[in-house]
């Protein structure tokens, strides 16, 4: 029921208006987000102006709680609450203002952060699926003579929807391309040997950092929310097993679900992979903690992961003494056996690799023979890259015993393999 100023030192200008539930308990953290994402997407907050009211049918918040927050002259009020396309219309039309609900912010941020084609298409999607039900909503709208034109548009929303709903479609194939070569690619690098192991987690949780300390790369990390769009990967050993490593992009609450779909090209790669690492930040408040933790799970889910999941409790470094184990048994029903690691100081990354050893799919023994021919013999080198020789007998075949992936041995080129 207040407006909190707000120091100047952005260029972009925005209110953060947020609406909380009067029989629920105020939630502190959700307006410590959407300041967080404003920040992310270049605006220089100048208020915040709350409510604690059931939800306005028409602008979402009480009239004067807009008119508040209008008078600050902000170039766009950016509500926590999800507005309906009704809600968008009404508020343009009735007040003039450039408006942006919570998720529209963070395509905002996606827009800009996407480097690659394929970030980019994702991107156009996530959007033309928020828009493709707004201007068929304004097409109801005005069939029923409630309002005029989408945003005035005049007489041509149905072509414009008819329009999205193509470009979506050729979006869609497009990606279901870069998706088949996504796959491709993955059941070639487990024929190389290599298992696939996924950073997961709700955002700026310290992911790109801790692949950074695993695999000595120097990927950007930043203190801030979705720096990572495009999956990044890089090699490393851990306890003889040749593992790849990706960062993936982080999650939020109350993500919607198309918005995963439109992401699936890079999300498959959670959704793919032989072991997922859940990365969550233990300096955040306990309470806060859970929450984020239960978010990322509900987007796992969403993902279809069927993968083993370690969680891993970063900037554990940030701890006070005494309280880890506190903390693990608060969280005992979300993550049954965490490993405590800090990304930056390294401690517990040893710790962290044997979990991941442990949890790995086991490699299989198999006897395989092979001619002993010169095609035999290169079959033979590739075999010494990709698996572990127990033994090689030269007699009138190559009999080799090995340990390895099964998609290493099933590899074409290769016959009798016979698992021990």
């Amino acid at each position: 029921m207040h407006a909190k100023m707000i120091p100047m030192n952005e260029e972009k200008t925005a209110v953060l208006l947020i609406r909380e539930n009067p029989i629920k308990s105020p939630d502190p953290y959700k307006i410590k987000e959407l300041r967080g994402l404003a920040d992310a997407a270049g605006y220089r907050v100048l208020a915040e102006v709350f409510q604690r009211r059931s939800r306005d049918f028409r602008f979402q918040m009480g009239r004067v709680k807009i008119e508040q927050a209008l008078s600050y002259n902000p170039e766009k009020l950016i509500f926590y609450n999800a507005l309906s396309p009704n809600q968008v219309f009404n508020i343009r039309s009735e007040f003039s203002a450039q408006v942006l609900d919570r998720f529209n912010l963070i395509l905002e941020i996606f827009s800009t952060r996407a480097s690659t084609r394929e970030a980019k298409l994702q991107v156009e999607l996530a959007k033309l699926s928020y828009d493709a039900p707004q201007v068929k909503s304004a097409l109801a709208l005005k069939k029923r003579g409630e309002q005029p034109g989408f945003r005035g548009a005049g007489a041509y929303e149905q072509s414009m929807y008819h329009d999205i709903r193509g470009r979506m479609s050729k979006i869609k194939a497009e990606l279901k391309d870069v998706e088949n070569m996504g796959e491709d690619r993955r059941q070639r690098r487990r024929e190389q040997g290599f298992d696939l192991v996924a950073l997961a987690g709700y955002t700026n949780a310290g992911k790109s950092t801790l692949l950074n300390s695993l695999t000595g790369s120097e990927v950007e990390a930043k203190d801030q929310p979705f720096t990572t769009l495009s999956p990044t990967t890089r090699a490393l050993e851990v306890l003889g097993r040749k593992v790849l490593l990706t960062d993936t992009v982080g999650f939020i609450d109350d993500l919607p679900h198309f918005l995963i779909k439109a992401f699936r090209s890079t999300l498959s790669e959670i959704s793919e992979a032989d072991l997922v690492l859940l990365v969550a930040d233990t300096s955040d408040p306990p309470e806060l903690l859970r929450r984020k933790l239960a978010a990322s799970h509900k987007a796992l889910f969403d993902c279809e992961v069927t993968a083993p999941i370690v969680t891993v409790l970063n900037k554990a470094d940030r701890l006070e003494e005494g309280k880890a184990e506190e903390l693990v048994e608060l969280i005992r029903d979300l993550a049954p056996y965490p490993v405590l690691a800090s990304a930056i100081t390294g401690q517990g990354l040893g710790v962290l690799e044997e979990c991941i050893a442990q949890r790995l799919q086991p490699l299989q023994e198999y006897k395989i023979s092979l001619p002993y021919t010169a095609q035999g013999l290169r079959e033979l080198s590739r075999l010494y890259e990709t698996t572990e020789l127990l033994s090689v007998s030269y007699e009138e075949e190559l009999i080799v015993r090995l340990r390895g992936k099964e998609e290493t041995v099933a590899r074409a080129g290769l016959s009798g393999a016979r698992r021990l």
